[in-house]
C-alpha cells in the first residue's frame, strides 16, 4: 500500500507558509476499544472485543489572527497493532460584512492487518461541506452542499460502497435582539452501486424557534419533518419520521439553573411489518443544576421515556431512571464531565415471556425487564504547555429479569500528545 501522499504533504505544509499561520507538528500516542458481553445460549457468555493503540505523528496548520479569514489544516497517521489509520481534515472560511463562504473536509482512510478478525475491509470515508451565506438585515440567509463517500475496498453484503449528496438551504430571521426563528430544507440522495435496492431519496424540512428572556430564561424548539423515499421494490420500506426537541432552561436563584428538557420521535412507515414498524417515541427529563462553585457544576435529572407502537406492540416499553452529572473545570487547561444515568426499562409484555418452566428462557423470551446503567466520562487537559491528553469512556451494563439477556458493553478511547 502506498503511504508517501501524507508524509510529502506534511513536509510541503511545514514549509512556505505565510506570516501569521502557526505550524505544530505532533506525536502521540491513542488507543480505542470496543467490548461487548452477551449470550446466545443459557450457559455460554460471548465476547466481542476491538483493542486498537499506536503511536501517531501529525501536524496542524492553521491561522486565527484574522476573523475575517481563517483556516485550519490537521493531518496525522496512526500506526495501531491492528489497523493503520491516515487522516486528513480541513477547514477555511472568508467572512465580510455582509457575506461569508466556509468550506470544510474530513478524511480517513483505514486499513486492517490480513490476520485481523475485524469483519471491515481497508476502507476511505470523505466528508466535504461547502456553505455560503449572505446577511440582509434581521435575516441571513445560509445555502449547503454536502457530499459523503465511504467506499470498501473488498465490500460485502454487510460493507457496501456508497455515496450521498445533499444540497439544502435555510433562512434564519431575527425578531428580538437575541431571539429567532428559523427554516431550512434539503434533499438527499443515497446511492449504493453494489445494492441499489438501498438507494433513497431523502427530503427533510426544519423550523425552528429560540427566544432568550433577559439573561436569565431561554426557550428553543426545534421540529424536523423527514421523508425517506426508497425505490420501488426495495427491501426496505419508505417512511415519514417527525423529530422534535425542546428546552426551557431558567434561573432559579442561589446558584441554580432548572431545564426542561423534551425530545421525541414518530415514525410512520408506507406499509409497517415486524422489521419496519409505525412507532412513536418519547423522552422528558427535569434538570437541576447546582452551580457549586466557578469551577464545579452538579446536576440532577429524572427522565422518564417510553415507546409505543401499534404494529408492534412487543417493542412497546417505559423508560424510569434518574441521572446524575458533575463539570470541574480545573483552572483554564482541563475539563472533566461525568454523568451516571440509572434506570429500568419494562417491556409491555415482558412477563408473556418469562413464565416458561422448563429453565430455557433464552428460547422463550424475546425482551425482558432490566436495570440499566449508561456512564459516561469525558476528560480533555493540557497538561502542560504542548502536552495534551483525552479520555472518553461509556460503560452500559443491562442486569435483565432473564439472566440470559444480561450485556454489557463498553467503549475506551483517547490519548496523548506533545505539540513541538
Amino acid at each position: 500500500m502506498r503511504v508517501l501522499p501524507v508524509p510529502v504533504l506534511l513536509v510541503v505544509l511545514a514549509n512556505g507558509v505565510e506570516a501569521g499561520t502557526e505550524v505544530h507538528p505532533w506525536v502521540g500516542f491513542d488507543f480505542e476499544y470496543f467490548g461487548e458481553t452477551y449470550r446466545i445460549n443459557a450457559d455460554d457468555d460471548t465476547v466481542t472485543t476491538t483493542n486498537d493503540y499506536g503511536p501517531t505523528v501529525g501536524l496542524s496548520v492553521f491561522d486565527l489572527s484574522r476573523p475575517e479569514r481563517r483556516f485550519r489544516l490537521d493531518a496525522d497517521a496512526r500506526l495501531g497493532n491492528d489497523t493503520r489509520r491516515f487522516r486528513l481534515d480541513f477547514d477555511a472560511k472568508l467572512q465580510g460584512a455582509r457575506q461569508g463562504f466556509e468550506i470544510q473536509h474530513q478524511g480517513m482512510y483505514r486499513t486492517f492487518d490480513e490476520n485481523s478478525e475485524h469483519l471491515s475491509s481497508d476502507y476511505l470515508q470523505e466528508y466535504l461541506r461547502a456553505t455560503y451565506e449572505r446577511h440582509f438585515g434581521r435575516a441571513r440567509l445560509r445555502v449547503r452542499d454536502r457530499f459523503s463517500l465511504t467506499w470498501y475496498r473488498d465490500p460485502s453484503e454487510y460493507n457496501l460502497t456508497s455515496w450521498t449528496h445533499e444540497p439544502g438551504a435555510d433562512l434564519r430571521l431575527r425578531v428580538a435582539d437575541l431571539s429567532d426563528v428559523r427554516f431550512g430544507y434539503r434533499v438527499g440522495r443515497r446511492s449504493v452501486p453494489d445494492s441499489t435496492s438501498l438507494n433513497y431519496w431523502r427530503h427533510t424540512a426544519e423550523v425552528g424557534v429560540g427566544i432568550l428572556v433577559g439573561w436569565t430564561t431561554s426557550l428553543d424548539v426545534v421540529s424536523q419533518l423527514d421523508r425517506r423515499i426508497y425505490e420501488p421494490g426495495s427491501a426496505r420500506e419508505s417512511s415519514w419520521e417527525n423529530r422534535a426537541d425542546a428546552a426551557l432552561s431558567f434561573d432559579a436563584g442561589d446558584r441554580t439553573t432548572m431545564r426542561l428538557l423534551h425530545e421525541n420521535e414518530i415514525v410512520r412507515f408506507d406499509r409497517p411489518d415486524e422489521l419496519y414498524y409505525d412507532f412513536d417515541w418519547f423522552r422528558t427529563g427535569f434538570q437541576v443544576e447546582v452551580h457549586q462553585s466557578r469551577s464545579v457544576d452538579l446536576s440532577l435529572m429524572p427522565l422518564y421515556a417510553f415507546l409505543s407502537s401499534g404494529s408492534a406492540t412487543a417493542e412497546e416499553y417505559s423508560e424510569t431512571g434518574i441521572e446524575f452529572g458533575l463539570d470541574w473545570r480545573a483552572g483554564s487547561a482541563t475539563w472533566i464531565h461525568v454523568s451516571d444515568e440509572i434506570g429500568r426499562r419494562e417491556y409491555e409484555s415482558a412477563q408473556l415471556a418469562e413464565v416458561d418452566l422448563s429453565g430455557q428462557d433464552f428460547l422463550t423470551a424475546l425482551y425482558s425487564d432490566y436495570i440499566y446503567n449508561r456512564v459516561t466520562i469525558l476528560v480533555t487537559s493540557e497538561i502542560r504547555r504542548g502536552v495534551a491528553a483525552n479520555l472518553f469512556v461509556n460503560w452500559e451494563p443491562e442486569n435483565h429479569r432473564v439472566s440470559s439477556h444480561d450485556t454489557d458493553t463498553r467503549i475506551v478511547s483517547g490519548g496523548i500528545q506533545y505539540r513541538f
